[in-house]
């Protein structure tokens, strides 16, 4: 996601662009990297000097399995981060911060404490809703549903279902494994429409958004869609031992209408996966 913002930004604005990344061998032309952990007070007050608009995109995570089995650690890893940093927010000249979340921070608590990302946003909001209250400051929080695209993780160990399933089916023999019954509707969104409506939020005064596509497509279905890009003729075996979350449509409010359907998004990050892997 940031990536992909970030070479959007550097395509539309003038202005100069500051990123952060803890690993040191991450590079971006055109733009100044800081390396260091937003665990450390020091390193969030040196990365808010000078800065007008913050996109705070970063979150600990890696799919469903891994968010059930250690809910603790994927709330604290995001938990941690955001309050350090938010400490030192509330002393810096930052006019506004844009904050990525999850369109699954609106579970309800009983399922929110299964899984620790969605947990770990949840409480994220509230912080920034109070951090808002006490220091009147500008914010906006984007729930997103979840993304795919070109630059997304492709490790079946951690990845979400798409990129996941792209792999698994491209590397597949004869066989390949679905998580869940394959009857579970989801919503999706393309990364470069998300994209578009980050950067529109910068220019909006909203304080709350939902970004999505609203066009639901089963596992199934898109397992399909998936092994025919790829042209592969696989047997897919469902694994009802794996997490299948209950089906749940969300209504969005898009900025700017999502210009990708699930056809076109699978095909552009098929083919990036095909040229990079």
């Amino acid at each position: 996601m940031g990536r992909a913002l970030t070479a959007r930004l550097l395509q539309s604005t003038d202005c100069k662009l500051f990123l952060v990344s803890s690993k040191n061998n991450f590079k971006c032309p055109g733009a100044k990297v800081y390396y260091g952990n937003l665990n450390n007070p020091k390193f969030c007050r040196r990365i808010l000097k000078g800065i007008d608009i913050v996109y705070y995109l970063a979150g600990c995570k890696k799919n469903s399995l891994h968010h059930s089995q250690r809910p603790f650690d994927f709330m604290f890893g995001n938990v941690n981060p955001f309050l350090v940093f938010l400490k030192e927010l509330a002393n810096s000249k930052i006019k506004k911060m844009i904050y990525l979340s999850s369109i699954f921070a609106d579970l309800e608590i009983s399922k929110l404490v299964k899984d620790g990302y969605a947990l770990g946003k949840y409480i994220n909001e509230l912080l920034l809703k109070a951090f808002v209250r006490q220091f009147n400051f500008s914010c906006a929080i984007v729930r997103s549903t979840t993304i795919y695209g070109p630059g997304d993780n492709f490790d079946p160990a951690t990845a979400n279902f798409i990129p996941a399933m792209i792999d698994k089916t491209y590397k597949a023999r004869n066989e390949a494994i679905v998580w869940g019954s394959g009857a579970r509707k989801m919503q999706f969104i393309y990364v470069e429409d998300l994209v578009d409506n980050l950067i529109a939020v910068a220019k909006n005064n909203h304080d709350f958004y939902v970004f999505g596509n609203p066009q639901p497509v089963s596992v199934k279905k898109a397992t399909s869609m998936i092994a025919g890009f790829l042209h592969k003729d696989v047997k897919v075996k469902y694994d009802l031992t794996k997490p299948d979350k209950p089906t749940k449509l969300f209504k969005f409010k898009n900025l700017i209408k999502p210009k990708f359907t699930i056809d076109r998004g699978l095909k552009n990050t098929i083919d990036y996966y095909l040229s990079n892997f």
